[in-house]
């Protein structure tokens, strides 16, 4: 195999180095998703433990999301400069001594400290994977290259609350939780630095400095079509966070959940999500990847009306499950359309571009965390609500400013 300080690119990976890297790429993009979902089912037991109201766990969440801003915008472009393996690496150092404090944390305070960084981390994590994919593939082979990295990584939303639920079943204390992030996030580290190289070659990097820094950010603003695709994930973003803020009161408190149904539950709407994000893929490479873009908006709006429709007629989990699963099918058919599509242009400065993307939606969920709780967690109207107002503007953006037509298509294989 390519010796770690060497670069490789596409034409040299051989069919055995593609699906280690599959493998090694999706345990990376695991982490992030890690950090928020694995935490869901302990929500109340959290803030029992600190003995602070609900709302001042769920505003963890969005410490989450400013460290992962902050993640995003530094690890893109020094990933464009100084190649992709060091970044990583470090990041995943830092997501694993964060995970291990927290098992310590005295208070409400130093545990939103330790969940920022462990944001900051998983997104830098994540940014420069998304990096190395578009270094070596491009248009219909990224779109496929993401699918099966996504069938790895995919695995993570599905069992992570599970996975929690049965550990606070064994150690009802929820420290039990990033103690065994922390064991993870020391196993994915040893595994990553053995089997990552370098794929950034030392004659495309950009340059240093604050000058080059501006130039690939001007670069990649000054792409219309690019900031269309960033405004869709910021709102779409907005909905998503909505439901990771709402459900586990929604479903725990008001539907009378315990942890392992809850976490249950969460886990068939995560198998849709999944399954999501395959067909996107699968769709992409069928059809116009912006219509299969559109087509997840629409079915997203779809859900948002149907839960606003039942809020009023005493609903069960049977009833809300269903129509959270129509909504997690359409923000996974999204994801690697979109993916693709934005970076696709943007080759050279891939990691700026991608977090870009990782920014924009990170902020925005940090700075709508407000909007959250105005929203409510006893019914299935605030949640609805959000994800169709969200929606609907994505629907507008799509048509105003990526404006689809003029979209080029994907680079065939």
């Amino acid at each position: 195999m390519t010796s770690k300080t060497s670069s490789v690119n596409n034409s040299e990976i051989t069919k055995r180095q593609r699906l280690v890297y599959i493998f090694v790429l999706g345990f990376l993009f695991m982490v992030q998703t890690l950090v928020s979902d694995m935490f869901l089912p302990a929500y109340p037991n959290i803030a029992a433990f600190f003995e602070v109201p609900d709302a001042f766990v769920q505003y963890s969440l969005s410490g989450v999301t400013l460290g992962a801003a902050i993640g995003f915008f530094v690890a893109g472009p020094l990933s464009d400069s100084l190649g992709r393996r060091k970044p990583v690496l470090f990041a995943l150092m830092l997501f694993t001594v964060a995970s291990g404090a927290l098992y310590i944390a005295p208070g409400i305070e130093a545990f939103v400290v330790l969940r920022f960084l462990q944001g900051l981390a998983g997104a830098a994590i994540a940014v420069v994977t998304q990096a190395i994919i578009r270094d070596l593939f491009v248009g219909n082979a990224m779109l496929r290259m993401l699918a099966r990295v996504w069938l790895v990584s995919g695995v993570a939303p599905m069992i992570s609350p599970f996975l929690a639920a049965q550990l606070l079943l064994v150690a009802p204390d929820w420290r039990i939780i990033p103690l065994a992030l922390a064991v993870l996030g020391a196993s994915v580290l040893a595994i990553a630095s053995k089997a990552l190289v370098e794929s950034h070659h030392q004659d495309n990097r950009r340059a240093k400095g604050f000058d080059g820094v501006t130039r690939r950010f001007l670069a990649v603003f000054r792409d219309r079509i690019f900031v269309g695709l960033v405004l869709i994930a910021m709102v779409q973003t907005v909905g998503l966070f909505s439901y990771l803020n709402i459900i586990p009161f929604l479903y725990q408190d008001s539907l009378g959940l315990t942890p392992v149904e809850f976490s249950m539950a969460f886990s068939i709407t995560a198998l849709c999500w999944f399954t999501g994000i395959q067909a996107g893929a699968k769709l992409g490479r069928m059809f116009p990847a912006t219509w299969v873009i559109l087509l997840a908006l629409v079915l997203a709006v779809v859900a948002g009306i149907g839960l606003v429709t039942i809020s009023n007629q005493n609903p069960t989990i049977f009833a809300v499950v269903p129509i959270m699963a129509i909504y997690m099918v359409s923000f996974g058919v999204s994801v690697t359309p979109l993916q693709t599509i934005a970076l696709q242009a943007h080759g050279s400065e891939a990691g700026t571009a991608a977090s870009v993307l990782g920014v924009m939606t990170s902020l925005t969920a940090t700075l709508a965390a407000p909007l959250y709780p105005i929203f409510g967690s006893e019914t299935t109207e605030g949640l609805g609500l959000a994800i169709l107002i969200t929606h609907l503007l994505a629907i507008a953006i799509f048509f105003l400013v990526v404006r689809p037509n003029s979209v080029p298509a994907l680079i065939k294989d």
